[in-house]
């Protein structure tokens, strides 16, 4: 990776584990909904203002907040904006399915303070999206049902923070997708992902091995009606490594964690590929070789 200029110490992360019964908000199987009750949206609004409440009585204000998929009402966006510029932190939480006729889309919000990442009050804000390119069997069939045709967004993106160093970003089942990390190898500090996933033991192994993988820290925030929100940083030592770990059904919570910034650059510009605080960089990181593939067919 190439080296960064200046970073921070440490990048404080604020997660915001809201709690929806999916079938409340989109119906069941027979009387399935493209978008979520109203409700709802009262619902996950009161725990989302809940949650930045809380967040804003720590010593330290959060430089990202992030909340689970889908846990955004559509036509609270703007009213999230006055979070972000009192807390002058980025927003990263999935909205409400965006739908029109024939089609249904699943996307991200990003939302950019513009004094960010100083400290004080910001007065506007830049808004960034980003959409799920892989769907779950569970919502291609959900859209099936209502007649409608899931989009997915092809694109992988990458911020830039500077300060805080280069993010990587997924949408619940995206994290599945091995694609995004050979782009991703090599070019973040933090892959974060935001989801509403029931499998979290399968998610939690995943969080470490692309950690040791792509040799980042890793975030997830998951709905709390599964539970399962992880954070994970490829430390040396194995007791620093899961640094918040959240598991239960249907519990509302928010907690402020800290990752590694500089010091994890360190480990991943080191010449040798080893560091005192770090595991050692995976084999092949810092190389990018044209693999010939040869192909055999077996008798």
């Amino acid at each position: 990776m190439k080296k960064s200029k200046t970073l921070a110490n440490t990048l404080r992360v604020g997660l915001i584990q809201t709690t929806l019964n999916p079938n409340y908000a989109w119906g069941s199987e027979e009387l399935p909904r493209d978008q979520m009750t109203s409700y709802s949206e009262n619902h996950l609004w009161h725990e989302i203002k809940k949650g930045f409440s809380a967040l804003k009585n720590h010593s330290a204000l959060p430089n990202i907040t992030i909340l689970p998929e889908l846990s955004i009402p559509r036509g609270y966006e703007k009213s999230l904006h006055a979070f972000a510029q009192k807390t002058n932190s980025v927003i990263i939480g999935g909205l409400d399915f965006a739908v029109t006729r024939s089609t249904i889309r699943n996307k991200a919000i990003v939302i950019i303070p513009n004094n960010w990442p100083k400290k004080g009050y910001s007065r506007k804000c830049t808004v960034r999206y980003f959409g799920k390119t892989f769907f779950s069997h569970m919502e291609e069939d959900h859209f099936k049902k209502l007649g409608l045709h899931g989009v997915p967004d092809p694109s992988m993106y990458l911020f830039d923070s500077v300060e805080f160093g280069r993010f990587g970003v997924a949408i619940c089942s995206d994290f599945f997708d091995i694609e995004r990390f050979v782009v991703y190898r090599g070019q973040i500090h933090h892959m974060i992902v935001i989801s509403s996933n029931r499998d979290i033991t399968s998610y939690n192994f995943l969080a470490e091995a692309i950690g040791r993988l792509v040799y980042c820290n890793v975030v997830i925030c998951n709905s709390g009606f599964y539970g399962g929100s992880f954070v994970f940083s490829p430390f040396q030592n194995p007791i620093l490594r899961t640094i918040y770990r959240h598991e239960g059904k249907d519990l509302f919570t928010t907690q402020l964690v800290e990752l590694p910034v500089s010091t994890l650059d360190r480990a991943q510009n080191s010449s040798d590929g080893k560091d005192p605080e770090f595991k050692s960089q995976p084999p092949g990181y810092n190389v990018r070789l044209k693999r010939n593939v040869v192909r055999q067919t077996l008798p």
